[in-house]
């Protein structure tokens, strides 16, 4: 032991006498024979180790599923006994459809142009079948009810042996399915009710695992079919040779002329069409989103980066809620009371429940075993939801094999479910190998149900009768119930049964139905028969969908009628966005030169009215990939601040394209503007640098300070009221007299300016006293600057920035390697607190490839989690087998708790709400209450503030303005700070 130093013992929770049994005794003896120092480096490895994997796996031990993993499971019940277990929106009941032996892992439903009922049994799931030799087991199976009772009673398989099969869609009379890599049609030729017709449309997708792969193809309004997840080399299976690299979105393809492309969405289990031709998708956590922009649009200007083109319709992450009747067992503790597994979003096309439901999405979440319900609202270009019942969901179970995976509208407009009923539904490839051991991944794969929801006061439901002529087909179009209605869309389009389009031509001009007249207009599409007055007169239809949709189709023929573009210039002055913003969007399909003019002076008074607006502004960018610098030249003056990102976008396109003489006509715009400090003027050359960066043209590399130093001559004469903005930039930012809009724009510029330059005006900007848009202005300055001074900077300031800005300026430090040792040295000498580390950043620390963050990691977090507390917990955790009263608990609540903790709307919410702590177990409750330090979320940081006359204040930042700081203090109480 004396030749050990004595440091080592405080790097380590264990003893020596304990870590030294841990080492081979030879290796051992070996070491200690040769060199003491060695062994002093090895025990330091060893303990280090050790030590790293404690805190792990401590702080693990409420995600990948560690915290219920040993936890007993209740037994699998009857699916009689199942249905008592559920809790379902008032007025609703639920029936039971199918249940073993006649269905078994049940993931997905499609009704046919029969009515049909076909299921994607995904017996795949999660691993397929442990030998390689041994033939898939997902298969498509069609249940029917010959007795007439309501209860399936005939099953049949229509196709076996499918490659992790999770979805399908009927489709030419047959079923389309996508096993794995590839989309495959189905079809029973000689109607036994068994495909005996396979053939592969499209191969080459890439699963990332059966939860993330192709599948879900839904018929969308536009007559083209679109499915999840499409990335990979894709290739048409009957043109080989031309393979497609698809990124990470959804994909999408024409039936009839068998064309395909990426969809602008990204979505993994969960696709939908409602009744208005409106798409949308879901992730695990995000459970509703749809797209604002088609795919082409979003790519059409090359010298335009969109990032994504699509949005969150429902809160998504951490901001949702479910309210699931029992324990939720997520992966991830932190994740119980939210979206974990959000998959199935589906919307309500029948006319069984009322026009209440009309506008529904619902989402299954498969880990909470409930489905819930929200209404979707049209928000300016966009949408959002609201959820049906604020503090219940639409189904919930108390049976934890319940697993809804996802839903269908049924011919007869009720709700078809389709149970998987599982005791898991998660992947072994998110648990640690020692718990995925220990879960049977197959428990209830001999199980499988599928429900049927229905209003509790609705009359008998009325057997579907399948359509056997081009009348009926047309007279369907008209129909209450949109299932009907894109079934009919489907049909005549499919066949392209053109001898429909005299009676479609008349029900255009005589349905009052808003959705028959949408369904016509794109049935006529879809037959190459809608006629250019039919458009005409949609472009002023009543309903702003089909307005909207007019519009879609007038722009896809501007090439061949140029002349269509005086009826769209008209409806610039709609008094709907959502119009606006759709000729915003068809303008770029216009390539006519002699047009150009018109365009442009359109796009300069959309920009004004509409480009504050983000998708607004990506609309008019998207059709601006010659005509920027004019656009910009013609809403200068006439805009606000709130037009900054189109300014700066705009600006940055002319930089990406290079062309010298609309680099020039910009220049002019900004340097012939009043010598007074303008916003729009350093947010343009803002915007001009970044572009310049990515320009990558013939005249090489090019930079903003390159143009400055040395401009090419047809721009030197410009050069110079642009090199006073410049000089005048550090001026401007520190101008606390100025507007923070003025203030903002200006701190951009010294992202680009030499560091010396900059560095004394970075520390001024990060004082006490600043307004928080200009420091987080300052950090984002910082980080395009990319000095090895700026985390200095931040660190020296550390201490006066608020939470909002200390999150960007932690993102920033930690971008790179290099940078992230800074960070974590500064916390070892106490000029950062660990703790602003979350927990999802300490564990990718202490898991960091590189040797040195992982080192320096291991000992700063390992005392983020106490091992002496730990050991209180386990003393305690007797009390979680004393009989429990929610009386005196509530007692306890109010007197500890309430006065900043809140459940259901009791107490105040000055830290967390914890209405959550019914779905979590009782195990990481008794940790939360005694150890709350062990995972504090970094917005929950107190703080002490000092005023300039003396007083103190504690309490949490609540909010912070260029005005005040305002705090919220206990039973929270409101403290605003000039």
């Amino acid at each position: 032991y004396p030749i050990v130093p004595h440091r080592v013992g405080a790097w380590s929770t264990v003893t020596r006498h304990e870590l030294l049994h841990l080492l081979p005794l030879d290796l051992l003896v070996g070491v200690l024979m040769k060199s003491r120092y060695l062994f002093f480096l090895f025990f330091q490895t060893v303990s280090l180790s050790v030590f790293a994997q404690e805190t792990l796996r401590t702080v693990e031990s409420t995600r990948s599923g560690q915290h219920w993993v040993d936890a007993q499971t209740d037994p699998p019940k009857s699916a009689e006994q199942s249905l008592k277990c559920f809790q379902v929106e008032p007025g609703m009941r639920v029936e039971l459809v199918a249940a073993e032996p006649l269905v078994f892992d049940p993931v997905a439903i499609a009704f046919d142009h029969r009515g049909r009922m076909f299921v994607a049994e995904y017996r795949d799931y999660p691993t397929g079948p442990e030998k390689e030799t041994d033939p898939p087991f997902s298969r498509i199976v069609m249940l029917e009810d010959t007795d007439h009772d309501g209860r399936m009673d005939r099953r049949t398989v229509f196709a076996d042996h499918l490659n992790f099969v999770h979805s399908l869609m009927a489709y030419k009379g047959g079923i389309l399915v996508a096993p794995h890599d590839r989309i495959l049609f189905l079809k029973d030729t000689d109607d036994d009710n068994i495909a005996d017709f396979r053939q592969v449309l499209y191969r080459g997708f890439k699963p990332f695992h059966s939860q993330a792969q192709i599948g879900n193809p839904r018929w969308g309004i536009d007559n083209w079919v679109t499915l999840n997840y499409g990335t990979g080399s894709v290739s048409r299976v009957d043109c080989p040779e031309k393979v497609v690299e698809m990124p990470r979105l959804d994909f999408r393809f024409d039936p009839l002329t068998k064309q395909f492309e990426p969809d602008s969405g990204r979505g993994q289990y969960g696709n939908t069409v409602d009744r208005w031709g409106n798409r949308f998708f879901c992730a695990n956590r995000n459970p509703i989103m749809t797209s604002t922009m088609s795919y082409r649009a979003a790519k059409r200007n090359p010298f335009l980066i969109i990032p994504q083109a699509y949005v969150d319709v429902a809160p998504s992450g951490g901001q949702t809620r479910v309210f699931p009747l029992t324990e939720m067992k997520s992966n991830w503790l932190s994740h119980a009371g939210t979206h974990t597994s959000a998959c199935g979003v589906t919307a309500y096309l029948g006319d069984l429940f009322g026009d209440d439901f009309n506008e529904s999405i619902f989402v299954c979440e498969p880990v909470g075993y409930l489905v819930t319900r929200s209404l979707i609202q049209r928000d300016g270009v966009t949408f959002t939801s609201v959820r049906a019942r604020p503090k219940a969901d639409f189904l919930a179970s108390t049976d934890t094999w319940f697993r809804p995976a996802s839903l269908a509208t049924g011919p007869n407009g009720a709700i078809y479910l389709a149970d998987m009923y599982r005791l898991y539904v998660e992947h072994p490839r998110f648990f640690p190998e020692e718990a995925a051991k220990k879960m049977k991944w197959r428990a209830g794969d001999d199980r499988g149900r599928i429900w049927r929801i229905v209003p509790k006061k609705s009359p008998s439901i009325k057997p579907f009768k399948p359509p056997e002529s081009t009348a009926e087909l047309i007279q369907l179009l008209d129909d209450n119930n949109g299932w009907r209605q894109f079934l009919a869309q489907r049909l005549l389009v499919e066949r392209q049964d053109k001898k429909a389009v005299p009676e479609l031509n008349r029900l255009l001009h005589d349905c009052e139905s808003a959705t028959t007249r949408l369904h016509v207009m794109w049935t006529l599409d879809g037959l190459d028969a809608l006629r250019i007055t039919q458009l005409l007169q949609l472009l002023h239809d009543e309903n702003i969908y089909v307005r909207r949709d007019a519009i879609r189709l007038v722009g896809a023929r501007l090439e061949q009628h140029p002349e269509l573009l005086d009826h769209l210039l008209q409806l610039t002055d709609s008094e709907d966005v959502l119009i606006r913003y759709q000729v915003a969007l068809a303008l770029g399909e216009d390539r006519h030169r002699q047009n150009e003019g018109r365009i442009t002076e359109t796009l300069i008074k959309l920009a004004v009215r509409d480009g504050a607006e983000k998708w607004f502004a990506w609309a008019i960018l998207t059709c601006a990939e010659k005509r920027s610098a004019a656009i910009l030249a013609g809403i200068v003056g006439r805009i606000e601040p709130t037009h900054q990102m189109l300014v700066r976008e705009l600006a940055t396109i002319v930089g990406a394209r290079g062309d010298l003489d609309e680099i020039g006509s910009l220049l002019t715009t900004v340097g012939e503007a009043p010598q007074q400090h303008v916003w729009w003027q350093t947010v343009t050359l803002s915007g001009l640098a970044a572009g310049l960066q990515r320009y990558r043209g013939e005249r090489g590399r090019m930079s903003l300070a390159k143009l400055l130093s040395r401009p090419p001559k047809v721009l030197k004469d410009r050069m110079e009221p642009i090199r006073k903005l410049f000089s005048n930039a550090t001026d401007v930012a520190l101008d606390a007299g100025l507007s923070i809009s003025d203030r903002v724009a200006a701190i951009e510029l010294l992202g680009y300016q030499p560091f010396a330059q900059s560095e004394v005006a970075y520390r001024k900007l990060l004082t006490a006293g600043q307004p928080v848009e200009v420091q987080i202005a300052c950090v984002q300055a910082m980080q395009k600057s990319g000095h090895a001074g700026i985390p200095e900077i931040i660190f020296d300031s550390w201490s006066e920035l608020g939470p909002q800005v200390r999150q960007p300026a932690l993102d920033l430090l930690l971008r790179r390697i290099k940078t992230t040792k800074q960070v974590l040295l500064a916390m070892t000498q106490d000029r950062i607190p660990p703790a602003v580390i979350d927990l999802d950043r300490r564990v990718r620390l202490l898991k960091h490839r590189d040797p040195e963050i992982k080192a320096m990691a291991e000992k700063l977090f390992g005392g983020a989690v106490s091992a002496n507390r730990q050991e209180v917990a386990r003393k305690y955790s007797v009390a979680l087998t004393m009989p429990a009263s929610a009386q005196k608990g509530l007692a306890v609540f109010d007197r500890n708790c309430a006065k900043c903790h809140r459940v259901d709307g009791r107490g105040h919410e000055v830290g967390p709400d914890i209405s959550d702590v019914r779905n979590r177990s009782t195990e990481a409750i008794l940790y939360d209450i005694l150890d709350p330090n062990r995972a504090i979320d970094p917005k929950y940081t107190d703080y002490i503030i000092l005023t300039e006359d003396g007083q103190i204040f504690t309490g949490l930042i609540s909010a912070e303005t260029a005005a005040a700081v305002i705090l919220r203090q206990a039973e929270n109480k409101q403290q605003t700070i000039p």
